[in-house]
């Protein structure tokens, strides 16, 4: 699909300014994680709770500013995306199957922009209580149970998703490798295992409190990322995992970070198009 020059440079600035947001937002994620893991900082490894920490300083509504504005970006650009069928994925079964996958994958991070919505008009509060909140009332329909335990199967997927998307180097497909350096290659696949590993570790542990929530009928079972961080926290091993796991989503953070500097743009968005 050819694009006018003019919207080809806007659309991708917007990647790569979403890129950007979705990288610190990550990064501060792991950090925060890792510092609280070793008392140096109150728990606070959750996207609403990383606003809410933001707003504790001079400049933090400037930040959340800058990660609702790329959140928005990225969200615009992966519909794009999926309309436009720049890696030609085609318009089979298959095909659709996979754009419509680039869209949600998107819209995913939605959450991340509503958390900083709430926060910049004083709502912010704690994101386990909203989402328990939430569950006990879809809990309270008929077939409730099924419907979250449904939830929980499909981010248990899109956990087992982020193993396969690296395994099968999948993350390559929008990165120009070409033009890196052989140290910012390995850089790239290091940050990205440790990165993808993360993220589908933390969506199972999520996975898990809402199907724990579905079984037992309880909406107390179902947390949030900082609810899974200390899920898997506890004891020699179980700090080294936390540990291993907020260190892997710093390595996201970094990874997106290069994402928006790297991203290749092709077929209908690149520049000889």
């Amino acid at each position: 699909m050819a694009v006018d020059e003019k919207y080809r440079k806007l659309v991708h600035q917007l990647a790569r300014f979403g890129c950007f947001s979705i990288g610190l937002v990550y990064l501060l994620i792991g950090v925060l994680a890792n510092l609280s893991l070793f008392r140096l900082a109150q728990p606070s490894a959750d996207e609403e709770r990383i606003m809410d920490f933001l707003l504790d300083y001079t400049i933090g509504e400037i930040a959340i500013w800058i990660v609702l504005l790329g959140m928005i970006c990225y969200i615009i650009w992966r519909v794009f995306e999926a309309i436009t069928d720049p890696y030609e994925f085609g318009s089979d079964m298959v095909g659709i199957l996979k754009r419509v996958g680039v869209a949600l994958s998107g819209a995913g991070y939605g959450f991340i922009a509503f958390s900083a919505i709430d926060v910049l008009l004083g709502n912010g509060g704690n994101s386990e209580e909203e989402r328990q909140l939430l569950i006990s009332q879809v809990l309270a329909w008929p077939g409730g149970n099924i419907l979250v335990g449904c939830m929980g199967a499909i981010t248990a997927a899109a956990g087992l998703v982020q193993f396969w998307y690296v395994i099968n180097g999948d993350y390559r497909m929008r990165i120009d490798i070409d033009h890196m350096e052989p140290y910012q290659k390995r850089l790239l696949h290091l940050m990205a295992w440790a990165g993808y590993f993360a993220r589908g570790i933390i969506l199972l542990v999520l996975a898990y409190f809402m199907l724990q929530g579905a079984l037992k009928s309880d909406p107390d079972a179902v947390g949030d990322t900082d609810s899974a961080f200390d899920f898997l926290g506890g004891g020699f091993f179980g700090d080294s995992l936390f540990f291993l796991v907020a260190t892997g989503t710093i390595c996201y953070g970094l990874f997106m970070f290069i994402y928006a500097i790297y991203y290749k743009f092709e077929k209908g968005w690149s520049a000889g198009d």
